[in-house]
């Protein structure tokens, strides 16, 4: 890759007792790029920068503007490695925990001045230096991590979930924040987040995590197109529903047969030898019609709210899908007719068996 900043490969990470927190990773990022690494709890997010950032015995190459880094100490290495609030020391000011990175490195008293004076203008903080962390409320701890993180110049910065749980409403002011220090810099970003909304504003691409290992590397709106796993997509979008069947193949294409016969079309291409297997399609609300009736087969669940109106979701057997609600209440029945099913995945892998359609 032409710039090259970040090169990692075949990245593992095995805790005491023979727990893999980390499986062959690898990824190149150049110069700027932002990286996202999506996932949800436990499933390596913490681990994968943990080691990244040095604090780790791992296997494998990191290596930073070419730079092999695996018998460089952490302390050593180019690289901001921060996580929630908790890293700021509570007795002292908020001076002295915004400068302490440059003042552990030596730097002269003019350089710490005017990187002060840039953090303390980005994140809002000139009214604070002289409080001590302690006095502080939630989002004035956030604006202080902010700042120490920013405050040193990096090659790298390696940011865990540093919002940590934060209401949404507030976070999203402080996402802002680091959106806009983020984007002012030249420098390779890796955000680890639970959060898909973040992750696709921040990152040029995202990397989906699921027990230690990257399911998929790519923008968002390719993640959402071709899927390598039904946890991408699952990850990616919360109201996309699954019906599994076998996968049958009919004069106009392939459809799934679910247990009671019915059968829905697949639009995307099917790769071979998958015909008369097990499978899960994909049902967005879009391509889902729903009436109420007492005799329906199908029984709302639950509700939520989105930007587009209400959806119902609805459950039959084990297939669940979501879809406008309407007039429908939590515990009605209702007849649901499926216009078409979009990827497909092996039940048995979860992996996609689609041939992947920029249609």
């Amino acid at each position: 890759m032409e710039n090259c900043i970040l090169k990692v490969k075949d990245l593992s990470l095995t805790y005491y007792g023979g727990y893999d927190a980390v499986g062959d990773v690898g990824f190149e990022l150049c110069a700027g790029e932002k990286l996202c690494v999506f996932g949800g709890q436990n499933q390596g997010k913490t681990s994968l920068m943990r080691a990244l950032a040095g604090l780790e015995d791992y296997s494998g190459s990191i290596t930073l503007c070419g730079r092999e880094l695996k018998d460089i100490p952490a302390e050593e290495r180019n690289i901001t490695y921060s996580f929630d609030e908790s890293s700021l020391t509570p007795r002292l000011s908020v001076l002295k925990n915004v400068v302490k990175p440059l003042v552990l490195r030596d730097c002269d008293d003019a350089y710490i001045a005017s990187r002060l004076g840039y953090v303390s203008e980005l994140f809002g903080i000139e009214g604070l230096l002289n409080v001590k962390v302690r006095e502080l409320d939630e989002v004035q701890l956030c604006r202080v991590l902010l700042s120490r993180i920013f405050i040193r110049e990096s090659k790298l910065y390696l940011l865990d979930n540093i919002f940590g749980k934060i209401d949404y409403s507030v976070r999203r002011t402080l996402f802002g924040l680091l959106y806009r220090a983020v984007t002012d810099s030249d420098a390779v970003v890796i955000y680890a987040t639970d959060r898909i909304v973040e992750a696709s504003t921040l990152g040029d691409r995202i990397a989906v995590i699921r027990g230690g290992r990257i399911e998929q590397i790519d923008d968002y709106y390719h993640l959402y197109k071709n899927p390598a796993s039904l946890a991408v997509i699952r990850g990616l979008d919360e109201n996309v529903g699954l019906i599994s069947g076998c996968l049958k193949k009919r004069e106009k294409g392939y459809t799934v047969k679910m247990y009671d016969g019915e059968e829905v079309g697949v639009f995307p291409p099917i790769a071979e030898n998958y015909e008369n297997k097990m499978v899960y399609a994909c049902v967005y609300p879009k391509d889902v019609d729903i009436s109420k009736n007492a005799d329906g087969k199908w029984r709302v669940v639950a509700m939520s709210g989105t930007k587009d109106g209400n959806l119902a979701l609805l459950i039959r057997d084990e297939n669940f899908i979501y879809g406008a609600a309407g007039d429908l209440k939590r515990g009605d029945a209702a007849d649901v007719a499926i216009k078409c099913a979009g990827n497909c995945f092996d039940k048995v892998s979860e992996r996609k068996i689609n041939i992947d359609s920029e249609k």
